[in-house]
């Protein structure tokens, strides 16, 4: 009897129990003023009816002072009591929830200890977007700790990154449905269920929720958890007993359709239509829904109805019709209850005040959805400006007979040009534009020799009064016999250029002669009559250079008895 015991627990160790269907990790950061709001949502999730091969973990995380004080895991079991039942399985005592490896850390240990078909996992607590001050709100914060999820500074997409990946993503938080957050989030989760407005303290219904999980489509799961938040606080519903009016939102998002999404956005807010009539934009505002902080956001979708209202016929800017379209396959479902607009979506940052532009644009910038450019976009809606901040010298170094100049954009929420004017001025010199990528901090241009002693260097934008000059000194030293071959190495053939500088001494013949690593001549050009200064071979324009292949090579120039030589490597 004894041996068909071991037998069987050495079978058990080695082939452990089947995968289950679903398995929901619900991470509770209620070390804050919350926490009695987790209590009753666990106990909630043991009243519920749990479906076979459903696993329900919880992390709960609670202050000192409550009655579930520190950090424990539990595994949900049935239960009807007003307390918590279930079985703790690990106690780990003060944690931080505000770190994203602690929310990270209990994903990666709750499907390693309870792998299923279907993930979700629920982040639990207080919400405020992407924004708010830097020692309150955004998302989980951990009182004791003095700690938060930040979005805007990439930690709540790292705590995400590098789990195994989601079916659904849920924010049982406020005001986290937005076009900011699921940006940072996409990568992780096939569907992102959320409230673009605030979340009433009671959070969602899971004793409605924990049944639909016998179904195992992650899409049909996420449309009836929608139905059932909004449901919950109908007049008499299981969230509102007492018939409030409670303006709540909810909806389920196709992650898989953003970044088509995205690009369209971009596209459409940036086209000649828009980008030139942000006051258009600014109209459209006032008849908007405004929800959160400071009324700052308002609704994707209300958003894009009212710009079709100004384009009324689809050929007008089909553009707008394509992301009215994307935008629909990215919504699975939505709605709202008690607000007379049409919402529920999702929000986008949309400040009501330039004052809040300006405070918070910088930090906007570092969100992932910044790279679509729509605070560009916010900024000409508040214009006109003030003048725009001058660029910044970074360095200047004369190679052979010309000035090369490097500077950095300065940091500002739209697209701008530089003008470069020689002085002093002479008849007939004209001003240089420069136009560096939006985004792009470093930028560099070359100025031949002239007789000019200075430069003056501003930031242009067509909405505002061009930038306080940059004024940059130059200073020249006559060159020396010399060859240089750049890139190098040539990592880019189309750029590849052999310069060199004669000066007025030195005449004859010119040639150059590339040679491979054997010393065969591979190339070569000849200048019967080389002019005194700077000259220029494009390699790039060689159709034989572009045959070579990858090694070091020898550029040699000979004139007269005069000979250089130059080492260069194309990898």
């Amino acid at each position: 009897m004894k041996q068909a015991l071991l037998i069987l627990l050495g079978l058990v160790l080695l082939f452990p129990a089947a995968a289950a269907d679903w398995t929901i990790l619900v991470y509770m950061a209620a070390d804050n003023n919350l926490w009695p709001n987790a209590v009753r949502n666990i106990n909630e999730m043991e009243s519920a009816a749990i479906p076979s091969g459903t696993e329900i973990i919880v992390q709960t995380d609670m202050p000192e002072y409550s009655d579930y004080p520190g950090c424990q895991r539990r595994r949900i079991r049935r239960d009807y009591s007003p307390y918590i039942m279930s079985t703790v399985l690990e106690d780990l005592g003060t944690v931080n929830s505000g770190d994203p490896n602690t929310l990270k850390d209990f994903i990666n240990w709750g499907f390693q200890k309870y792998p299923a078909q279907r993930k979700m996992v629920v982040i639990w607590g207080h919400g405020d977007n992407w924004f708010k001050s830097d020692n309150w709100k955004w998302i989980c914060p951990d009182e004791d700790a003095e700690d938060l999820i930040s979005v805007s500074e990439g930690e709540l997409k790292q705590a995400l990154t590098g789990i195994p990946h989601l079916d659904i993503l849920l924010f049982d938080s406020c005001s986290m449905q937005s076009l900011e957050v699921l940006a940072e989030v996409m990568h992780a989760a096939d569907i992102v269920i959320g409230s673009e407005e605030q979340v009433p303290s009671a959070g969602f219904p899971y004793q409605e929720i924990v049944p639909l999980f016998a179904d195992l489509d992650a899409e049909t799961v996420a449309t009836q958890i929608c139905q059932k938040y909004l449901d919950s606080y109908l007049p008499g519903g299981s969230h509102n007993p007492y018939g409030f009016v409670l303006p709540v939102t909810c909806s389920a998002i196709r992650t898989s359709a953003l970044s088509a999404f995205y690009e369209t956005w971009k596209s459409f807010f940036l086209s000649r239509e828009i980008h030139f009539f942000p006051s258009s934009l600014a109209a459209v505002r006032e008849k908007l829904w405004e929800m959160n902080t400071a009324y700052n956001d308002v609704d994707v979708g209300e958003l894009l109805s009212e710009l079709q209202a100004i384009y009324s016929w689809p050929w007008e800017n089909p553009l707008l019709e394509a992301l009215v379209q994307k935008w629909e396959a990215c919504v699975l479902t939505s709605g709202s209850l008690d607000i007379d607009h049409n919402v529920g979506s999702a929000a986008v940052w949309f400040p009501r005040h330039q004052q809040h532009y300006d405070v918070w644009w910088q930090r906007y910038a570092k969100l992932d959805f910044a790279r679509y450019r729509w605070f560009q976009m916010l900024h000409r809606v508040y214009g006109p400006h003030g003048k725009p901040p001058r660029p910044e010298l970074v360095s200047i170094r004369q190679v052979l007979d010309s000035h090369w100049i490097e500077l950095r954009q300065p940091d500002y929420p739209d697209s701008l040009w530089y003008t470069v004017v020689t002085r002093p001025y002479q008849d007939g010199a004209q001003a240089i534009f420069l136009t560096p990528q939006f985004g792009q901090q470093n930028f560099s241009f070359s100025l031949p020799h002239g007789n000019w002693q200075w430069l003056e260097i501003r930031s242009v934008s067509p909405w505002s009064p061009d930038s306080d000059s940059l004024v940059v000194t130059l200073e020249y030293v006559d060159p020396e016999f010399e060859l240089l071959v750049s890139p190098n190495p040539a990592w880019d053939r189309s750029r590849a250029t052999a310069r060199w500088f004669l000066p007025a001494g030195i005449t004859g013949r010119l040639e150059l002669a590339l040679y491979n690593s054997r010393g065969q001549k591979v190339l070569n050009k000849v200048v019967d009559q080389p002019e005194a200064g700077e000259g220029f071979w494009l390699l790039a324009t060689e159709p034989e250079f572009h045959k070579l292949g990858r090694g070091t090579f020898i550029l040699s120039l000979k004139i007269g008895n005069n000979t250089l030589v130059r080492k260069f490597a194309i990898p």
